[in-house]
C-alpha cells in the first residue's frame, strides 16, 4: 500500500511539476507580447520597465498613439502599407509561381546533375541574404532600377524561389508517381497533368510557401533601406524606423508598438485564413510514400 501511494504521489508531483514549467514557459513566451500592447496604449513615458507600466491604471490608457500611427504619420501608413503590399504580394506569387515548376522539375524529371543542383540551392540557403545586398545594388545600379519597385521585387521573389523550391520539391517526392502516371494515361499532357493534377495536392504546401515568401518581404528593412530612396516608396519597416525622434534622443516607445501591433495584423488575419493549409505544408511535407 505504501508502494502504491508513494507511486501515486510520484506521479502527482512530476504532473504538477509539468504543467508548471509549462505555464512558465507561456508566461514567458507571452510576455514580450502582453508588453508590446500594453505600451501601445500608455500615456506615460517608459523609461524602463516598472509596475505602472505593466500594470497600469485603466484611467491612464488613451489611444493617442494609434490616433498619430494612423492619420497623423508623415509618410501615411496606408501608403506605407500600399508598398508594403506591392512588394510582399508581387514577389509571393512570383517566387510562389517558379518555386512550383522548380518543385516539379527537381522532384519529377531525372536529368543529369539534378542532385548536385538541389545542394548548390542548399548551399545558396545558408548564406544570409544581406551578403547579397552590394552585388545586387551594384548591378541594379547599372541597370537603373534602383528606387523603383521593380528592383525590390526581383531580389524578393529570388528569395523565395530558393526556398519555396526546396519545400515543393519535398512535398512533390512524397506524391507518388502513379498519380501523374495515371494522368497521363488518361490522355492528359504532362503540362495538363502539372496544373490539373499536382497542383491541387500541392495546396498544402503552396500555402504555406506564399505566407512565407510574403512575411520576408513585407518585414524586411535592410533591402528597402539600400534600394528605396525616395519616400513615395517608403514600406512599413522603413516607416516604423522614422518614428525615433532625432530632437530629443529618445525612442516614443508608444508609438513603436503601436505601429509593430498594426503592421503585425496583416500577417495574423493571413495566417488566420490560410492556418488549415500552412498546417497541412509543415506536416505532411516530411512524409514519404
Amino acid at each position: 500500500m505504501r508502494t502504491r501511494r508513494g507511486r501515486r504521489w510520484i506521479r502527482l508531483a512530476k504532473r504538477v511539476a509539468s504543467h508548471v514549467v509549462l505555464i512558465l514557459a507561456c508566461l514567458f513566451a507571452l510576455f514580450p507580447i502582453y508588453f508590446i500592447a500594453v505600451t501601445s496604449f500608455s500615456a506615460l513615458p517608459i523609461a524602463s520597465i516598472t509596475a505602472h507600466v505593466l500594470l497600469p491604471n485603466p484611467s491612464l490608457l488613451t489611444t493617442a498613439s494609434y490616433n498619430a500611427i494612423l492619420f497623423h504619420q508623415s509618410p501615411s501608413f496606408l501608403s506605407l502599407l500600399e508598398n508594403s503590399l506591392i512588394f510582399a504580394g508581387s514577389s509571393a506569387a512570383i517566387g510562389l509561381a517558379l518555386a512550383a515548376f522548380t518543385g516539379f522539375a527537381l522532384s519529377k524529371f531525372n536529368f543529369p546533375g539534378r542532385r548536385a543542383f538541389v545542394y548548390f540551392i542548399l548551399l545558396i540557403s545558408l548564406f544570409p541574404s544581406v551578403l547579397l545586398v552590394i552585388p545586387f545594388y551594384f548591378m541594379f545600379a547599372n541597370l537603373g532600377l534602383i528606387d523603383t519597385y521593380l528592383g525590390l521585387i526581383i531580389p524578393y521573389s529570388a528569395g523565395a524561389v530558393v526556398f519555396s523550391g526546396i519545400l515543393v520539391k519535398n512535398y512533390m517526392d512524397s506524391i507518388p508517381d502513379d498519380i501523374e502516371e495515371a494522368a497521363l494515361v488518361d490522355g492528359m499532357s504532362r503540362t495538363q497533368a502539372f496544373f490539373r493534377v499536382l497542383i491541387p495536392l500541392c495546396y498544402p504546401v503552396l500555402g504555406l510557401a506564399a505566407f512565407l515568401a510574403f512575411i520576408g518581404p513585407y518585414t524586411d528593412y535592410a533591402l528597402a533601406h539600400v534600394f528605396i530612396t525616395s519616400s513615395d516608396k517608403w514600406t512599413l519597416a522603413l516607416g516604423i524606423y522614422t518614428l525615433n525622434s532625432s530632437d530629443t534622443g529618445s525612442m516614443p516607445y508608444g508609438l513603436v508598438t503601436a505601429f509593430a501591433i498594426v503592421m503585425s495584423l496583416p500577417i495574423v488575419v493571413a495566417y488566420i485564413v490560410f492556418q488549415r493549409y500552412i498546417v497541412g505544408g509543415l506536416t505532411l511535407g516530411a512524409v514519404r510514400g
